[in-house]
């Protein structure tokens, strides 16, 4: 599950950690998906936090905005501490499917500084 070339951007980030399950790559291979999934994901969380703040509370928007960053941050914590990434090939590849469905729902809020 080493990233190609091709897959260095979001895109390929998020094809790599979605198809995980479907190939059960070593563990050791998903490391590098797993911190950087984790990575994009607390880069983008501050931005849906924002987003949650500038719309009317309670309105469906705001409850849009509150289920992706609670599933974000469900999915960076276990028992309230952010996992590493797992020794055997399915957990591993379970856990960075996770993180890549949590990264694809958040993939519409900007990194600060980027343009979407």
């Amino acid at each position: 599950m080493t990233l190609t070339a091709d897959q260095s951007g979001l895109d390929g980030l998020l094809e790599a950690a979605l198809s995980a399950c479907g190939r059960l790559p070593p563990a050791a291979e998903t490391a590098e998906v797993h911190r950087r999934l984790v990575t994009e994901i607390r880069l983008r969380l501050p931005s849906a936090e924002r987003a949650m703040a500038r719309a009317p509370v309670r309105s469906r928007a705001w409850y849009a905005h509150l289920r992706v960053i609670d599933a974000a941050r469900d999915a960076l914590l276990v028992e309230g501490e952010e996992p590493e990434p797992r020794e055997t090939p399915l957990a591993a590849a379970v856990r960075v499917a996770e993180l890549g469905r949590r990264l694809r729902e958040l993939a519409v809020y900007p990194v600060e500084g980027e343009d979407l």
